[in-house]
């Protein structure tokens, strides 16, 4: 990968607070009465799932490409120009990895604020976790629209569409810092719901490269087991040798499961874009009678994707 600009983005989580709590506590005791009320709870709990689930995943591809470096440096340790574990190349460094926490966190406190402006749920905590939020954002999108012909933290778009990012962030993270009352919201969700696409395909755009990077990852694995079995194939014992052997078929299985690992993170991220939309025609119609059940789903689609990561070997 191109070396990086140096951009600011945040260090860390933000200030500990459950985004999932607030919702339901509203449902359950009764609070939430208005349908938008109901519905900006439900998003706001599918959102906190899609995204801890796709912060999983992004984890997850991380790790594999670093085993893919360690594995590599193995074969060639005794190398004329040995390997030097100071330089493990990752899929995304830690400033990348931060940059799409950051945006992902960034929806779910912009869902959050959705439900708590709607439910009158507001506090001092959850108004200073959204401006953190948001002023995080904002200085991403000075990043975004540097002018720089490398995008910021190895996204792999165009200066066109970094300007659409760049706007994107700023608008969202401009909700966030601001205070907005309740009879807004349906106004809100809609002029949002175009930004939330644009992050929604930056995020997608991301994860093709991050497959394709993948399928060529385990690729050299495969080549480099397979070397090792016929360079070192004799001096192994016939159970060794077998075991050996036997990783080959292992690392098939496990390609395949990381691929489908990537492609539900994409389908978690294009389902929780047009949940947004479906919620912004509902907000600006009243005609919310299938929501819920639109919302059901993007949840159950971040709980696929939570399973598919936590399947992932370790080793």
């Amino acid at each position: 990968m191109p070396a990086q600009p140096d951009i600011s983005v945040r260090q860390g989580h933000l200030p500990g607070f459950s985004f999932l709590s607030l919702p339901l506590l509203l449902i359950l005791g009764g609070c939430a009465t208005s349908p938008l009320a109901k519905h900006t709870a439900e998003f706001a709990t599918a959102t906190n799932a899609v995204v801890d689930s796709s912060e999983g995943a992004y984890r997850a591809a991380v790790r594999l490409h670093d085993d893919e470096q360690i594995s590599a440096a193995v074969q060639k340790y005794d190398a004329n120009q040995p390997w030097d574990p100071h330089n493990i190349k990752h899929l995304i460094d830690a400033r990348g990895l931060d940059a799409r926490t950051d945006i992902l966190d960034g929806l779910k406190t912009y869902a959050q604020r959705l439900a708590d402006v709607t439910n009158g749920g507001e506090s001092e905590s959850l108004n200073a976790a959204a401006a953190a939020a948001g002023t995080n954002l904002k200085e991403m999108s000075t990043a975004f629209n540097s002018g720089s012909t490398v995008p910021p933290s190895g996204f792999s778009i165009t200066r066109s569409q970094a300007n659409a990012v760049s706007t994107a962030l700023k608008v969202l993270g401009d909700f966030l810092v601001s205070q907005k009352t309740r009879t807004a919201v349906p106004k809100i969700i809609n002029e949002m719901d175009p930004q939330i696409t644009v992050l929604s395909k930056l995020l997608d755009s991301d994860i093709v490269v991050l497959r394709r990077q993948s399928n060529d990852d385990y690729e050299q694995l495969l080549m480099q087991q397979d070397a090792f079995i016929r360079k070192s194939g004799h001096d192994l014992s016939p159970i060794e040798r077998r075991a050996e052997i036997k990783k080959l078929g292992q690392l098939i299985l496990r390609k395949e499961t990381t691929d489908d690992m990537l492609r539900q993170l994409q389908s978690t991220i294009k389902s929780f874009a047009e949940t947004h939309h479906a919620l912004a025609v509902a907000a600006q119609s009243k005609d919310m009678a299938s929501l819920s059940e639109r919302i059901a789903d993007l949840e159950a689609t971040a709980e696929r994707l939570n399973h598919f990561y936590n399947s992932l070997p370790t080793t």
